[in-house]
C-alpha cells in the first residue's frame, strides 16, 4: 500500500508498477481534499520461467532457472543455488605447476573463489526455495573446494566470511554481481588474509569518496523480460571512487607495483571500485589486469605475456573469479597458460621453427619437421610449442603433433573473444605416459578461426623453462 500526495501519485505508481506487467490500483479521498493511491503487484514470474528449454540462447542458458525472492529478488537456480561438478578433475595437477612456475619466479597467489550468490544472500530465499535447494550441501562443497586450493599451495580468501550474510545487501537483487558493499567487504578480506600471510609491500595512501549514485538493470531482469514480458525497476545504490592524493602523483617514475590484479568483470568493473577498495585495503599500489569477459583465464594470460610481468614480476597476484568459472576449467586451458609464465618460446633458442602459409581450405598443414641436419631426442614433456599467426583475430587452434613412436596427439588451443593474444598460441604437449618420453617428429597446424588470405603461421619449438 502506497499513501502519497497526487501530484506525485503517477510517477511513483508507475515505479512501483514496473514489478509487474498489469498492476491494479485505486484512487480514493479521505474527504479533506487529499488523494490517496494504493498499488500492488498483480503477477510473479511467469510459469515459462521455470521450463529449461526456454532459455534457447547461449546468453540464455547462462541462466538457467530464473526463479523469485523475496522483495523482489531473482536467483538462478543452476549458477547459484546448485553446485557445479567440475569439467576435468585431473585439471588440478596442472594448475599445480602453473602455481609451482609463478612461485618460481618469486610471485605468491592468492586466489578469491566468489562463493554462490544463493550462499551470501540466503536470508532472501523464499521457504519453497530453501525446501527444494539444499543451501547447507552448498556451503560444504565451497569448503571443500576452498580445502582442495589450499591443498596445491594457493593462499586463499575464503568466501565463508559472505555466507549466510544478514547484515548488508553484497549483491544486486536481479544481477548475478555485487555491489560496492560487496566489492569492499571482499577487498577488506582479502586484505586481512594478505595481512595474515606476512606481505610487505611499499605503502601509499589513498582515500576513497562516495561520488553519487550508480544504477542496475539487473541481467536476471532482462531475461525474465524476454521471458515473461515483466519489466522490473533500476536499483540504485551509492558510488565509490578511490584516489591517492595529488601530491603522491607528481612524479612518473615511481617502481611497478608489488601487487597485481587479474579477475573478472567483479574486479574490472569502475562502477564496482573494487581496485580501489583493494588498494586502500592494503595501503599500496596495485597493478589492474582485470578483464571484462576474459573467464577464468583470460586476465591472467594477457598479463604474463606483458612486458610489465616479464620484466617486473609482482610479489602478490590477487586472482578473482566465480567459483564456477574454475569448475569449468579443464587441463588443456591450463597447459595453455602455463607455458605463458615464462613467455613460451620468446627469447629462447628453437630447436626447431619454421613460417608456413595456411591451406586455402583450411585443413592442417605441415609446420615444423625434427630432422634436417640434425634429428632432436628431447622428450615431449622437455618441451613447449609456440605458435604466431600473422591474423591477430586467430582465437581457435589445432595442432597435431607426431612422435617418434608413430603415435600422433591432437593439441587444441582456444581463447574467447573477449581475450586478446594476437593470434598467439603457447603450449605444451599432452602428458601421458606413452607421449610425454618420446620425442616429437612432426606438428602439423590448423586454424579453426576463420583466418584472412594468405595467412601465415610461425611454429617454434623449445626446451621449457
Amino acid at each position: 500500500m502506497y499513501s502519497v500526495g497526487r501530484n506525485i501519485a503517477v510517477g511513483m505508481l508507475i515505479a512501483s508498477a514496473q514489478l509487474a506487467s498489469a498492476p491494479a490500483y485505486a484512487e480514493t479521498t479521505d474527504g479533506a481534499g487529499d488523494f490517496k493511491y494504493s498499488a500492488e503487484t498483480c503477477c510473479t514470474v511467469c510459469p515459462k520461467a521455470a521450463d529449461r528449454d526456454a532459455y534457447v540462447s547461449e546468453y540464455m542458458r547462462g541462466y538457467r532457472v530464473v526463479v523469485e525472492g523475496k522483495d523482489g529478488w531473482l536467483f538462478r537456480t543452476e549458477a547459484e543455488l546448485q553446485w557445479l561438478e567440475p569439467n576435468d578433475p585431473e585439471m588440478w595437477s596442472s594448475l599445480k605447476r602453473l602455481i609451482a612456475a609463478l612461485n618460481a619466479r618469486g610471485t605468491q597467489v592468492l586466489m578469491f573463489p566468489q562463493p554462490p550468490r544463493g550462499l551470501v544472500e540466503t536470508r532472501m530465499l523464499k521457504d519453497e526455495t530453501l525446501q527444494k535447494f539444499d543451501i547447507n550441501e552448498l556451503q560444504r562443497r565451497y569448503s571443500q573446494l576452498v580445502d582442495q586450493l589450499r591443498s596445491i599451495g594457493v593462499l586463499v580468501a575464503d568466501g565463508t566470511a559472505f555466507s549466510h550474510n544478514t547484515e548488508s545487501q553484497y549483491f544486486y537483487k536481479r544481477d548475478g554481481h555485487w555491489k560496492a558493499s560487496g566489492s569492499q567487504r571482499a577487498a577488506e578480506m582479502i586484505a586481512s588474509k594478505v595481512r595474515e600471510a606476512g606481505f610487505d609491500f611499499p605503502a601509499k595512501q589513498y582515500e576513497t569518496l562516495e561520488v553519487g549514485l550508480v544504477g542496475s538493470r539487473g541481467t536476471m531482469s532482462h531475461v525474465v523480460s524476454t521471458l515473461c514480458g515483466l519489466m522490473y525497476p533500476m536499483e540504485y545504490g551509492p558510488a565509490y571512487q578511490t584516489k591517492a592524493p595529488a601530491t603522491d602523483d607528481l612524479f612518473g617514475d615511481e617502481a611497478a607495483p608489488e601487487v597485481a590484479l587479474v579477475g573478472t568483470s567483479f574486479s574490472a568493473t569502475p562502477t564496482y571500485n573494487f581496485l580501489g577498495f583493494l588498494r586502500k585495503a592494503l595501503n599500496t599500489d596495485i597493478y589492474q589486469a582485470a578483464m571484462a569477459g576474459g573467464g577464468f583465464d583470460g586476465a591472467l594470460s594477457q598479463y604474463l605475456v606483458s612486458d610489465l610481468y616479464q620484466q617486473h614480476p609482482p610479489k602478490l597476484i590477487v586472482w578473482e573469479f566465480p567459483y564456477q568459472q574454475l569448475q569449468r576449467t579443464n587441463t588443456a586451458v591450463m597447459r595453455r597458460v602455463l607455458p605463458l609464465v615464462g613467455n613460451g618460446c620468446r627469447g629462447k633458442k628453437p630447436i626447431m621453427s619454421n613460417t608456413v602459409k595456411l591451406s586455402g581450405n583450411n585443413e592442417l598443414v605441415e609446420a615444423v619437421v625434427n630432422g634436417g641436419e640434425q634429428f632432436s631426442p628431447i622428450p615431449a614433456k622437455d618441451l613447449w610449442l609456440d605458435f604466431q599467426f600473422s591474423d591477430p583475430n586467430v582465437r581457435v587452434m589445432k595442432a597435431e603433433v607426431w612422435y617418434a613412436d608413430g603415435k600422433s596427439q591432437i593439441l587444441n588451443g582456444r581463447y574467447n573473444s573477449y581475450t586478446k593474444m594476437d593470434g598467439r598460441f603457447a603450449l605444451e604437449t599432452n602428458y601421458t605416459p606413452d607421449a610425454e618420453v618420446q620425442p616429437i617428429v612432426s606438428v602439423r597446424v590448423q586454424s579453426i578461426t576463420e583466418t584472412a588470405k594468405n595467412t601465415t603461421v610461425t611454429t617454434t619449438v623449445c626446451k621449457r623453462n
